[in-house]
């Protein structure tokens, strides 16, 4: 009986060694995990400062030498635009070279013939509204201010007379500093023509050469990059390679297909410039919205002081909704795709940064740059929900807390 109880408390005892020491090896485990955090962590703060420098100093730079980098990011954007088509023609068996020029002479016989097509038709359009400007002026006073005023219950000014009187007055507050930036704004573009249009003249020799190197200059770069990470940066170089060339093709194939649908669909109403309403909204739509909404403000304005508030601007109206129909279930969807994954928010964004800091600079380089943020802000948050200091069970949290702590109850 005595040896019998003496060996049970002997495995009792083993038993509470054993519970003891998972107890010990669970706890060094979360003790080991937690380090490794902190390490991780520690880590990732000088990378972060050290990537923090390299941002600032490359924005320091494209904000110093924006006016002459604009040239040569257009051309790189034609470049990276063109190069696949490029390739596909070396892979067929045709020299680099040829297929550069080849394929720069088809664009420039494309747009020359475009040029040669529309800017007839254009002269015509805008003739025809500048002969029927002052019949639009008169409609605009006898028959559009009217009906705002019936339906709206306010008086507007008819004439410039009243304009400048109410301006006079203070009733119609003159906004000078607005007029000011704009004049300067008006002028500086105006003095700024002539170093635009050299920049026009060497983009395409810019993009001439940057085809030819183009592979060169990829391969490059990329032995830049440390052998022991090159394979983890090339795999994210891919990534937004994808997003930026799919939603840069994909929306410059929506945009023209908008801008033709509108053109054809307003000419057909009747509604006058509408091959130059299409052809600047089909330009606009490859900011996200901006181009809709010209469409719709230009043609709506035009229809109504041509025709005043009859069917021609439910026409309009209801072919503006089956162009956005169109886009929104069967354009996008299909040609850009979902798999871009670029949120026409955060383009929007991306571009209102980008002009703001950088002007046109900024425009073209916004949308790779808000790939690049997407593509590594994706990967740090996969790290995070990776890491033990996520994955840590709430219970585990609990125990090591203090006890004053763990024992308050919850607010």
């Amino acid at each position: 009986m005595g040896c019998t109880a003496r060996g049970a408390l002997h495995s009792d005892r083993l038993r509470g060694m054993g519970a003891s020491g998972e107890v010990e090896q669970r706890d060094a485990g979360r003790d080991a995990a937690r380090q490794a955090d902190r390490d991780f962590l520690a880590r990732s703060g000088r990378r972060a400062v050290i990537a923090a420098v390299v941002i600032g100093a490359l924005f320091a730079v494209l904000w110093v030498l924006k006016a002459a980098l604009t040239p040569l990011a257009a051309a790189f954007v034609i470049a990276y635009l063109l190069d696949p088509l490029i390739d596909l023609f070396e892979a067929r068996g045709v020299r680099r070279s040829f297929a550069i020029f080849l394929l720069l002479g088809l664009v420039g016989v494309a747009l020359l013939g475009g040029v040669l097509v529309l800017v007839p038709k254009l002269q015509r359009e805008i003739a025809s509204l500048a002969a029927h400007m002052p019949g639009y002026l008169e409609r605009l006073v006898t028959v559009v201010l009217p009906e705002i005023e019936a339906r709206l219950g306010i008086e507007l000014p008819h004439t410039i007379d009243d304009i400048v009187e109410r301006v006079r007055s203070g009733e119609i507050p003159l906004p000078l500093d607005a007029v000011r930036a704009f004049v300067t704004q008006a002028l500086a573009a105006v003095f700024g023509t002539a170093t635009s249009l050299i920049g026009l003249l060497v983009i395409p020799i810019l993009a001439y050469y940057l085809l030819v190197e183009f592979d060169q200059l990829v391969a490059r770069v990329g032995r830049w990059v440390p052998p022991r990470q090159r394979g983890y940066v090339l795999d994210k170089v891919r990534t937004v390679d994808r997003l930026v060339s799919g939603f840069l093709r994909g929306q410059l194939i929506v945009a023209m297909t908008l801008g033709a649908l509108y053109a054809v669909g307003f000419a057909v109403i009747g509604v006058d410039l509408a091959l130059g309403v299409g052809f600047v909204a089909g330009v606009l739509a490859l900011v996200p919205y901006l181009g809709n909404v010209v469409a719709l403000l230009a043609a709506g304005t035009l229809c109504v002081l041509e025709f005043g508030f009859d069917w021609h601007l439910a026409a309009v109206l209801g072919w503006y909704v089956i162009c956005q129909t169109l886009e929104g279930f069967v354009l996008t969807p299909r040609i850009v795709g979902q798999t871009v994954g670029m949120h026409p928010a955060l383009v929007i964004v991306a571009l209102l940064i980008g002009g703001d800091l950088f002007g046109f600079l900024g425009l073209l380089i916004a949308v790779p740059a808000a790939a690049v943020v997407k593509v590594f802000a994706q990967e740090l948050f996969e790290i995070y929900r990776t890491s033990a200091l996520f994955a840590e069970p709430a219970a585990a949290v609990a125990a090591d807390a203090p006890p004053e702590e763990r024992d308050a109850p919850l607010a």
